[in-house]
């Protein structure tokens, strides 16, 4: 009997590449790391419970410093406060939000176990 094995295709849930261009480089805002997922959760709440406009646009930069640094280390806050206008950060933190937000409610339309597995020979 041949021995086989099933596989479990978990790319099928990452969603659909989106990217931002900032500053030169092509950000993937579709992609959120799992170790910064929960540290932008919790920047969203701090940046809706924030009534100062300025201390917004410090949560709004950590933010979109989480995933930005995550695939270029040299865009940091730092580096985004430096090198971008208020509607470029802005336009950034929307991007992401919308794009998680999305990935989220897709995944609660998808079923993991209802897939069929894919059967391949060693």
């Amino acid at each position: 009997m041949p021995d086989s094995k099933i596989i479990h295709d978990l790319d099928l849930l990452r969603p659909p590449a989106q990217y931002v261009r900032l500053g030169g480089n092509d950000i993937d805002i579709s992609f959120v790391p799992s170790g910064i997922a929960i540290d932008i959760i919790i920047l969203k709440e701090k940046l809706d419970e924030t009534k100062d406009d300025k201390d917004s646009f410090g949560v709004a930069a950590d933010l979109c410093a989480a995933i930005t640094q995550s695939q270029y280390e040299e865009m940091t806050k730092d580096w985004l406060l430096k090198n971008t206008t208020i509607d470029q950060l802005y336009a950034l933190m929307r991007h992401i939000f919308e794009a998680t937000t999305n990935s989220l409610v897709a995944m609660g339309d998808k079923n993991v176990e209802g897939k069929k597995a894919v059967g391949k020979n060693p």
